[in-house]
């Protein structure tokens, strides 16, 4: 009887144990599996945020070309391209957009945290912090160019319609548009104050994005990296 007594405590003994271990390989490999999500996560930004910045340096060199067009105050058709260029480029932002679902799996999910070193997490962490600080200012640097709208100013009439061409989110696509343009010469155009300083705004706002963009970059080429050397 004892045998017996001490056979079913063995017996349920081996069993939690299995079943610990069970539990712990399957703990450890959904880690795995968060962690590969996230390294798929930080190529795919790395290469999102080089498209980004280039199109943003494109975006400036257009809107600095238009404020210095602006202030020579020479009526010549290159000039008054310029300006029409970087009226119509204005009306817009460009943002930074990243992906952090595998990120903020991997630094809110208990199972997972508990899974991780301290060096680990520590890590996480701050590339989670990271995120969010410098999504949070790439959000004010793309809203507050506007603020004010370039279309009310007197100067600047509507054209005609055209067809425009563009990419988003990965999806080409065409709308008819009207385009901006000075209703006045440049000779005249460049006394108005409003007009320089809402090319100005844009301009001061939208050159610091290129700075969040590579900090983010920097941040997650690390992240690949350790993960990499972890393999």
């Amino acid at each position: 009887m004892v045998l017996d007594f001490f056979i079913v405590v063995l017996g349920v003994f081996i069993g939690v144990q299995l079943g610990n271990w069970n539990s712990a390989l399957a703990d450890r490999a959904a880690y795995e599996d968060a962690l590969e999500r996230y390294r798929a996560e930080l190529a795919i930004n790395l290469e999102t945020l080089e498209t980004e910045n280039a199109n943003i340096m494109l975006g400036l060199e257009v809107v600095r070309d238009g404020i210095d067009a602006l202030q020579s105050c020479e009526d010549s058709e290159e000039a008054t391209d310029a300006v029409n260029r970087s009226i119509n480029l204005a009306l817009g932002t460009f943002g930074i957009s990243v992906r952090d679902s595998a990120l903020r799996e991997l630094t809110t999910s208990p199972r997972l945290l508990a899974l991780k070193a301290d060096d680990e997490r520590r890590r996480l962490s701050d590339t989670a912090h990271i995120v969010d600080v410098y999504s949070r200012e790439a959000g004010f640097i793309e809203i507050i160019p506007l603020e004010k709208r370039l279309q009310d100013n007197a100067l600047i009439s509507v054209g005609k319609p055209v067809t425009v061409q563009t990419t988003y989110f990965g999806q080409d696509f065409s709308r008819v548009n009207r385009m901006l343009q000075l209703a006045v010469p440049v000779s005249i155009a460049c006394a108005d104050n409003a007009l320089i300083k809402d090319l100005y705004t844009w301009e001061r706002w939208q050159s610091a994005q290129p700075a969040v963009g590579r900090i983010l970059a920097e941040r997650f080429q690390a992240d690949l990296d350790w993960l990499a050397a972890r393999s």
